[in-house]
């Protein structure tokens, strides 16, 4: 038996027979088995799950330390609707108030 074998676990599952049938289909047009389909499914998952959780940091420019929070300044040349269609889109990107 090679190390790989050892070292993997073994898990029932219990599934409609439905959702088992479409499964089984999957995996066999993918060339593979149910149950590395299901694993495959469950990394996938696990994956988007950390991703999900990842935290992301953000670096502020020293200039504009201090100023107040999803505020977008305006900038010298910028005509009223430009800074509007500039604020709006950083805040859909952003997730301002």
């Amino acid at each position: 038996m090679s190390d790989a074998n050892t070292s993997r676990q073994g898990l029932t599952v219990r599934l409609a027979p439905d959702l088992l049938d479409r499964v089984r289909r999957i995996a066999e047009a993918e060339h593979r088995s149910a149950s590395a389909y299901l694993e495959q499914l469950v990394e996938r998952d696990l994956a988007a799950r950390d991703e999900a959780e990842r935290v992301v940091r953000v670096f502020v420019d020293p200039a504009l330390a201090g100023a107040a929070e999803g505020m977008v300044a305006r900038e010298a040349d910028e005509d009223a609707a430009r800074h509007a269609s500039r604020a709006a889109t950083l805040d859909r990107l952003f997730g301002g108030d």
